[in-house]
């Protein structure tokens, strides 16, 4: 008990509160999807991703590095590996198959590439250029592994966020210019690289032979749910939309829940990323402040990029909503995102 007081007495609170109502309103739209085996599995990744962050809270920035170096070292390796092995699903190799569990090494290595650009880019700042070169070489090889997959927006969003680090860091306007013109770059090359791409590029600019079925369906939930929407598992529409509990979970909230709760699951999301930020201003490290801007950020925009996915503002991505969606890999890699978040704000490290 002595432990856990210390703890909660070291750690942002608010922050910690906010996170958790996060992950229970994942909870509630999983029992309103009325898969009784995603159910249980949702609770279980909910319960373990909880205790992960818990423990993560609580670890020196010396202990976040380590794990981070190491795990990122080994998520490349299965990354690679899965290249190789011959489990694909909608012509993508992603995940590795263990037993009846899949785990997508690419949506776990994300807040471990934030804490591993934070510290590179932060040594480069004492002049230390050795680091920022190293750095790119992993960037090259994390992107190149995962277009091979492929996934352009898992690309785009590690971009964003290194970009934005590289931002945070101190980047001259020409950098950020020639950042942009990166991403135009990944972007225009993989719209003629790859089918699914392009179709769903077309489909939302509403090209011949386009397909707007998952984004029609998505904005006819929002409108059926109205402002308190039908009713936890009176929805009919998720049973129709492609990946309801996953990349269009927001949509199956809008129908069945309404416009109140998805507002209150948008309130949420803009708290913790406010409070981060006010967070971040008060923090002098400059790895501190780059790690936990970088963190902030790959949470706000995958989350900003789920949700204009499902109100058919953006072509559709392929991409969960942070601690909401279902997914074991999606609710692990949160886990480590708040949990770094919430170690590098602890009070007890801040010496």
């Amino acid at each position: 008990m002595k432990y856990l007081q210390i703890w909660w007495d070291s750690i942002d609170r608010l922050n910690f509160i906010l996170i958790i109502a996060l992950g229970f309103t994942g909870l509630i739209l999983s029992f309103s999807i009325n898969e009784i085996f995603s159910i249980n599995r949702h609770s279980i990744f909910f319960l373990i991703s909880s205790l992960l962050l818990i423990f993560l809270s609580n670890i020196n920035d010396k202990n976040i590095r380590r794990i981070s170096f190491l795990g990122f070292i080994l998520l490349l390796i299965l990354m690679l590996l899965i290249l190789f092995l011959d489990y694909e699903v909608k012509g993508a190799k992603r995940w590795l198959q263990i037993f009846n569990f899949t785990l997508q090494p690419s949506e776990i290595i994300k807040p471990l590439f934030v804490i591993i650009s934070a510290w590179c880019i932060s040594k480069s700042i004492e002049e230390k250029n050795y680091y920022l070169s190293t750095l790119f070489i992993f960037f090259i090889i994390l992107l190149s592994l995962i277009l091979m997959q492929p996934d352009l927006g898992m690309t785009v969003l590690i971009s964003l966020t290194f970009f934005c680090q590289l931002f945070v860091a101190g980047l001259s306007i020409y950098l950020v210019v020639i950042a942009f013109i990166f991403i135009i770059f990944i972007g225009t090359f993989s719209y003629f690289i790859f089918d699914h791409v392009q179709y769903r590029i077309n489909s939302f600019l509403g090209g011949g032979g386009s397909d707007t079925y998952q984004i029609d369906l998505s904005l006819l939930a929002f409108k059926n749910g109205g402002l308190l929407g039908k009713g936890p598992g009176q929805g009919i529409l998720k049973e129709k939309i492609p990946d309801a509990k996953t990349d269009f979970i927001f949509a199956v909230a809008g129908e069945e829940l309404g416009f109140i709760f998805c507002f209150i699951i948008i309130i949420i999301i803009l708290s913790i990323i406010i409070r981060t930020l006010l967070k971040v201003l008060k923090i002098e490290n400059p790895y501190k402040i780059i790690a936990a801007s970088g963190l902030i950020c790959s949470f706000g925009l995958q989350s900003l990029i789920n949700i204009f996915s499902a109100l058919g503002l953006i072509p559709t991505k392929g991409m969960t909503l942070p601690f909401v969606s279902y997914g074991g890999s999606s609710m692990i890699s949160i886990a480590f995102l708040f949990g770094f978040l919430l170690a590098l704000t602890n009070k007890n490290n801040e010496n």
